[in-house]
């Protein structure tokens, strides 16, 4: 599968109708594919129950988009996702070893930056071999994932 995996951050974007993410929303060839996973869609719907009840128009105009664009075609995390999930993590565990074993793996990646949201979103790209788009650094990530690629389709003042 070719294309790309959007961060919730980049659905934002095409939502508001950020002009740089829209341009390259359009330009990207025809028979790749553009896609979120379960991660992000609940990573939105979290954002949504916590926000504002007075934005509910907006919210509701946010669903819709969602269910037009995305929620038909979201990938979801599956028993192979898990492989390259593991690998990551493996891979953030030996750039940055905890200092005693007995860390917990959540603790021990807070402490390094890292969202776990993030590297399982990270782990579904890898695993589709898909393009993650991105505002966000996730340096940590990055470099235990080498081997996905990552794009940022948002003006170059965004921390991308």
């Amino acid at each position: 599968m070719r294309g790309y995996l959007l961060d919730n951050n980049h659905v934002s974007a095409l939502f508001h109708k950020v002009p740089e993410a829209v341009a390259r929303f359009e330009a990207v060839p025809t028979d790749w594919q553009i896609r979120v996973c379960t991660i992000t869609l609940g990573e939105i719907e979290a954002g949504n129950l916590i926000a504002n009840p007075a934005d509910a128009i907006k919210q509701e105009d946010f669903n819709h988009f969602l269910n037009k664009h995305f929620v038909k075609t979201a990938l979801e995390v599956t028993a192979s996702t898990r492989v390259d999930y593991a690998e990551i993590l493996a891979a953030i565990w030996e750039a940055h070893p905890p200092a005693t074993y007995r860390v917990r793996t959540e603790a021990h990646l807070v402490a390094l930056g890292v969202d776990i949201n993030d590297l399982w979103t990270v782990a579904i790209a890898r695993e589709h071999n898909l393009i993650f788009a991105t505002q966000d650094k996730m340096t940590v990530i990055r470099k235990a994932a080498q081997d996905v690629q990552f794009d940022c389709w948002l003006p170059e003042r965004s921390s991308c």
